[in-house]
């Protein structure tokens, strides 16, 4: 990853947008890319149906290839598993299994992040070999799409304490699980992202990631983004953007930000997540006293020389504006593409009362030009643009 700076402009760090300070070493990786082109669907159970609707996975993605035309959708199905059984509806499992199968051919994917285990963990060491014959079943499936495909594990069970079961006993199931899933991608040579090592594995200290120790909550997943790009092997120099002291510069960041966090869910203290770090700011050269960092006119953050000299961190500005602005336009196109492939009244549309409101199927296609409208906006959006830095003198910065 690299910043396109403009005269008088430097470099920008990038990676701090994606490593998470606290996350153990990478075990393995390739790194990954995506293409102009590529059709990206995100399959899994409850990890992915929920990340739909926060977006900071989805935007990260978004970001980092800002200059190419990627196209995403969540296939992901609460409670499902490597056997379809969640999409069964009324249904058997060989009927879930087939719609899986059906939705994701459909979208004809060029590349398929996969998230399996979390619900076949349940079962315990005795559904290890069942799990992974399911999986080896899936993967034969999606292979003949031909779609590049890497393997998520589940994350780790929190420690939330009672009355939540502890999570000890499922996170060494949990393990187990990871490792059929890292076994399978070994075998058929697909990258394997170990969520559940990156995230703690088996210590089960409390990170505040989830509401009930399982499902992230969405300063969940904007923590996790960063994980799951470190899983993914996306990586990007850690050079700090460092601004001349007087004048203005115009610059042009080459990925924007990660998305501010959402309001806190909780006041208790034990319940705080490391915010993820934005652009660091280096400046030299300041005269002494204490110093407002304008972009675009907008104060941003003020700091004394001293402080501007070891560098400061932006959590605010035109660009994380702009970068939020990018996540809700990805929760809204999610939420639509929803709609139309999941419709409440599925049932009846498609479903074994067809024969009594049938004939409305045809007005689900109607959600197409409005996911369309925000296909458009997210394109837009998604490339940063060109912005004035300058530093004045506090006393001078409300003039």
């Amino acid at each position: 990853m690299r910043v396109i700076c403009l005269p008088g402009a430097l470099r920008l760090p990038l990676s701090l947008f994606f490593l998470l300070a606290a996350a153990p070493p990478l075990l393995a990786a390739s790194d990954f890319e995506l293409v102009d082109g590529d059709r990206v669907v995100l399959l899994g159970g409850t990890i992915i149906e929920r990340e739909q609707s926060s977006g900071y996975w989805e935007a990260m993605l978004t970001s980092r290839w800002a200059d190419r035309n990627i196209l995403f959708r969540n296939l992901g199905w609460s409670g499902d598993n490597v056997f379809g059984e969640a999409r069964s509806g009324f249904g058997t499992t060989a009927d879930g299994f087939r719609e899986l199968k059906e939705h994701v051919t459909a979208l004809r994917p060029t590349v398929l992040l996969v998230c399996y285990g979390a619900n076949e963990s349940f079962a315990g060491q005795t559904g290890v070999a069942n799990f992974e014959q399911g999986l080896q079943t899936l993967l034969d499936t999606l292979a003949e799409t031909k779609a590049r495909i890497v393997l998520i594990s589940p994350s780790p069970q929190e420690e939330v304490g009672k009355p939540l079961p502890a999570a000890a006993a499922h996170n060494r199931d949990l393990a187990l699980y990871r490792d059929a899933l890292s076994r399978t991608a070994a075998d058929r040579k697909l990258q394997f992202v170990d969520l559940f090592a990156l995230l703690g594995g088996e210590e089960t200290s409390p990170r505040a990631l989830t509401d009930n120790g399982l499902h992230f909550t969405p300063r969940g997943y904007r923590a996790t983004a960063r994980t799951l790009a470190t899983g993914m092997g996306i990586t990007a120099p850690e050079t700090p953007l460092e601004l001349k002291p007087q004048g203005v510069q115009q610059i042009r960041l080459a990925s924007l930000p990660q998305p501010p966090a959402p309001a806190a869910q909780s006041t208790d203290p034990k319940k705080v997540i490391a915010n993820s770090a934005p652009p660091t700011v280096v400046t030299k050269g300041l005269s002494a006293g204490r110093h407002v960092l304008k972009i675009d006119g907008q104060p941003v953050a003020a700091a004394t020389s001293a402080e501007w000299a070891k560098g400061r961190t932006l959590d605010s500005g035109p660009d994380i504006d702009q970068a939020e602005a990018l996540r809700q336009a990805i929760v809204a196109k999610n939420r639509l593409y929803f709609y139309r492939w999941r419709p409440q009244n599925i049932t009846y549309l498609t479903g074994f009362r067809k024969h009594e409101q049938g004939q409305n199927a045809k007005e689900v296609v109607e959600f197409d030009p409005l996911i369309a409208e925000q296909e458009a906006k997210i394109a837009m959006l998604r490339v940063p643009v060109e912005r004035s830095y300058e530093f004045v003198q506090e006393s001078e910065a409300g003039q």
